[in-house]
């Protein structure tokens, strides 16, 4: 509950070094595709151990400009919001967030945070199960036929976890299982 992430199959999506620009129309957009259907992913009150519901637990994206979807972790994640906060800043969105996970009878909320990284090596996602809802970059050159497997069993799994997953695909050519934005 306390880490990020599987930190064994991620990498945290680095913050840029030099200010510049945070979002933009496309990063948004990606914003927009990867909330959408990723709620309510709740579950009742007093069932805290049964199926969550979640519109649309796994979505597969692609991006020409890795920068977007750089733009678009650091948005949902959170990054931006802990590097603008001071000390206690950090601590109160760190807590809201851990607030928010324990709280299973609680609809997924626009400024809930994800879970977002980087997957170097797209076929280490085999078994990845997201304990929040999750955004995963995956460099389109790093996509071949075993990471298209994966990608397809993950989904296949997607009914079955607690958070929705989606990945993107940045750069390089449209896969066959990803939605081009």
């Amino acid at each position: 509950m306390l880490s990020r992430f599987d930190l064994s199959r991620l990498e945290p999506v680095a913050l840029p070094e030099a200010p510049g620009l945070r979002r933009c129309a496309a990063s948004d957009a990606l914003v927009a595709a990867c909330r959408l259907g990723a709620g309510p992913a709740s579950r009742p009150l007093l069932e805290p151990w049964g199926a969550a519901r979640i519109e649309w637990p796994f979505g597969a994206f692609h991006v020409r400009d890795p920068a977007v979807a750089r733009r678009a972790a650091l948005l949902l994640d959170g990054s931006w919001a802990m590097a603008d906060a001071g000390g206690a800043g950090r601590l109160a969105i760190r807590a809201k967030a851990l607030v928010a996970d324990l709280a299973w009878w609680r609809p997924l909320a626009e400024g809930d945070a994800w879970d977002a990284g980087l997957a170097r090596h797209p076929a280490a996602l085999a078994g990845f199960r997201p304990r929040r809802a999750t955004l995963v970059l995956v460099d389109g050159a790093a996509i071949d036929a075993e990471a298209a497997r994966v990608i397809g069993a993950l989904e296949a799994q997607a009914w079955g976890w607690p958070r929705a997953l989606r990945i993107v695909v940045c750069g390089g050519p449209v896969p066959a299982f990803a939605r081009p934005l």
